[in-house]
């Protein structure tokens, strides 16, 4: 081998590792990396590990960590030892919900209608979870669908505005939807509809739409 030869050999060399070493420091800082990598241990029950991850995903501009974090903080993590806190939970929900995350709207919305961390406030609480449902969010579709069934606060029952929630979902085989708009066409006695959506709901395992099946359609 030439003497040309072996130094292009070893400056290749230390290109690809300059190359691995900045790519290795590149990952630390990557929240979609360190998210995943959470994750990957979490699954794995190596919780310390996890946690230490988790933690390192936050604050980064990325919308899942937070929104998980505040998923934590709402219903809490044996696991991770995160106890709840709806104001902390709020607040990332919030952090998550300004990048547009849906399923954090969702959560918003939900604190924002049932006072939760937050003071109930109904035009907010619409407001978010509206930008969910424009996501085709399920949970968000179904609790506006609610609201304007049964009527909330200051706004006024609209089933006419609750079946169009209710359905958007049910066409995306939500099965709580299911069950809600069988309860308002069972109510506007369109009983041959209400029975063939209860089935549906009480088929893919809705325990309320079960439950109301055993003790109505005997």
């Amino acid at each position: 081998m030439k003497v040309g030869e072996s130094e292009f050999n070893v400056n290749r060399m230390l290109d690809i590792n300059s190359s691995l070493f900045n790519k290795d420091n590149d990952l630390k800082d990557n929240p979609q990396f360190l998210f995943s990598e959470y994750k990957r241990f979490f699954r794995a029950e190596r919780f310390l590990e996890s946690l230490e991850f988790f933690t390192k995903s936050l604050g980064k501009g990325f919308p899942s960590a937070e929104y998980e974090m505040g998923y934590h903080c709402y219903y809490g993590s044996e696991q991770l030892k995160i106890s709840k806190n709806y104001i902390k939970a709020f607040n990332y929900f919030s952090v998550a919900a300004a990048q547009g995350h849906a399923d954090a709207l969702y959560y918003q919305g939900l604190m924002y209608l049932k006072g939760i961390g937050v003071a109930m406030d109904i035009n907010q609480a619409l407001l978010s979870l509206s930008s969910a449902a424009n996501q085709n969010e399920n949970k968000a579709l179904d609790t506006i669908g609610r609201i304007y069934h049964f009527g909330c606060c200051d706004i006024s029952s609209d089933p006419k505005k609750a079946e169009g929630y209710y359905k958007i979902a049910v066409n995306q085989d939500y099965p709580p939807s299911m069950f809600h708009l069988a309860l308002l066409f069972e109510n506007q006695h369109r009983f041959e509809e209400a029975y063939e959506l209860m089935i549906q709901s009480a088929n893919k395992g809705y325990m309320e739409a079960i439950n109301y099946t055993i003790s109505t359609y005997k």
